[in-house]
């Protein structure tokens, strides 16, 4: 009994250990520097990422799920290896005579169950039951079948472990079918004690003979459950490897059908004509189309300025959608792109986040700018991206905390885009301004859903400290009674 007790201790911890190991594969990390920032905790703020996750064509409920919950990548070796295997997948899927490789891989993809509840109690040292000894069954055979699969591509880097050893014992027929019951040719005694049962009329020596055949079957269990046993690490490692090749191929796919870039690490950022998918697709529902904007910047601060509508919060929600798909190893719907790897990305969208929260617009904005700051001076590499700071304030004081705010980003020498409609900013820094509507003369009149057919969101230089001031302009194209206008122009 002692000898069972201690044997079971030690499954557990060995369990323990390759559950950990293999938890670690699963949430596609390799190396201890990742923020605890997963996929899906970026949803809530960017719902452009939101609407890209839900795009992805998943063959497996595994795959999603790790997806879901995998960090970010903030190590450099590791993220240029992501990227490269994306690469290598989309390759891979463009080439046609492929075609039926990657279909049989998805079939069969979508047949591997996450079992991990099994294998723990397997590696534990507690006996199988039919409905167990069958999940790992089935999951060996179909691995076993990616694993053909990809033998014949060139895929060396990807491992998964040789099942033909748990499918043997698992198979003893050597069907192939993902089918499991305690086969008599098992065991010569329930051979034969089936046998009596099929031949046997009476009912009371019936049921002794079950009762027989049942305890036989219970010790094969035990002897099917220590032979396989010591898989339980590969077994757990092959499912964490099938769960990140639903994910490669899930991006490479959604990469080929946006025209999608590899992204480039880089000291800088360089990021030519990207789109925002979710706003793009909005757009096209009505018939319109989203124009790509183009920026770059190093480590530096950029003032963006631009009249409102003129598409300064959809360039930083786009930024930020970027920077977030670039660290979590995705390809950019962009021409190409180039950007620099941070600790943590902090942004200020004002009334979205004060929703969010329950707390008011500016409460938010001050006790973000607050956190980027003590971020900074812990030493984190931040990408900030604010819009609009203390728009819900006077211009008077707004101006101030604006010029403040980035003279703290010049002395701190980090990464920060700063968007604003206010006049008077006077720090030293880059600065970009929106070129704005581009109206023909021939135009004087526009109805206020065809205003964005003549902004041009591209950025330009500007050294200029005002911003345009082109809201009496957009007014008086809709119509707007003069008399109102008159009376806002009076001095």
């Amino acid at each position: 009994m002692w000898k069972n007790i201690k044997k079971n201790t030690l499954y557990g911890f060995y369990f323990l250990i390759i559950f950990a190991a293999a938890n670690i594969k699963f949430a596609y990390t390799t190396t201890n520097k990742y923020l605890n920032m997963l996929f899906k905790n970026t949803f809530e703020q960017h719902p452009a990422l939101r609407f890209i996750f839900d795009k992805l064509q998943f063959h497996s409920s595994l795959g999603h799920y790790t997806m879901l919950n995998s960090p970010i990548i903030l190590d450099k070796k590791e993220l240029e290896k992501s990227l490269d295997e994306v690469e290598q997948f989309v390759f891979l899927l463009k080439n046609s005579e492929r075609k039926n490789d990657f279909h049989k891989i998805g079939r069969n993809i979508h047949l591997v169950n996450n079992i991990t509840p099994t294998l723990r109690s397997l590696a534990s040292g507690n006996v199988m039951d039919d409905i167990q000894l069958f999940e790992i069954k089935k999951a060996a055979i179909y691995i076993k079948s990616i694993a053909d699969t990809i033998e014949s591509m060139p895929l060396s880097w990807i491992t998964i472990h040789d099942m033909r050893k748990v499918i043997a014992i698992l198979d003893p027929e050597h069907t192939n079918i993902p089918h499991f019951y305690i086969y008599s040719i098992y065991d010569e005694d329930l051979k034969n004690t089936r046998r009596a049962i099929e031949q046997c009329t009476d009912s009371t020596e019936k049921e002794k003979l079950r009762f027989e055949e049942q305890k036989i079957e219970e010790k094969i269990r035990i002897v099917l459950s220590d032979k396989i046993r010591p898989f339980s690490e590969k077994i757990l490692e092959n499912i964490a490897t099938i769960a990140k090749l639903d994910i490669l191929i899930a991006k490479a796919k959604y990469a080929i059908s946006t025209n999608s870039c590899k992204p480039l690490i880089s000291k800088e950022h360089n990021i030519k004509n990207i789109k925002n998918p979710l706003i793009a697709d909005s757009l096209s529902k009505t018939g319109r189309e989203f124009q790509p904007v183009s920026i770059s910047f190093s480590k530096e601060t950029v003032l963006i300025t631009g009249a409102n509508m003129g598409g300064k919060s959809v360039l930083l929600q786009t930024l930020a959608m970027a920077q977030y798909l670039f660290q979590f190893a995705f390809f950019l719907p962009a021409e190409s792109a180039s950007l620099s790897i941070v600790d943590e990305i902090i942004c200020s969208f004002g009334d979205r986040q004060s929703s969010l929260s329950g707390l008011s617009s500016f409460a938010v904005e001050i006790l973000t700018i607050d956190k980027i700051e003590k971020k900074k001076k812990s030493g984190k590499q931040i990408l900030a991206l604010v819009d609009e700071l203390a728009r819900t304030t006077n211009p008077e004081e707004g101006s101030r905390l604006v010029n403040g705010f980035l003279r703290i980003c010049n002395k701190l020498a980090f990464t920060s885009i700063v968007t604003t409609h206010y006049g008077g900013i006077t720090v030293p820094c880059k600065k970009l301004r929106v070129k704005g509507l581009q109206i023909p003369s021939n135009v004087t009149k526009l109805s206020y859903t065809h205003i964005s057919d003549y902004m041009d969101y591209s950025l330009i230089e500007s050294e200029d400290n005002e911003v345009p001031k082109e809201a009496f302009t957009i007014a008086r194209l809709l119509h707007v009674d003069d008399d109102f206008l008159n009376e806002c122009l009076e001095k």
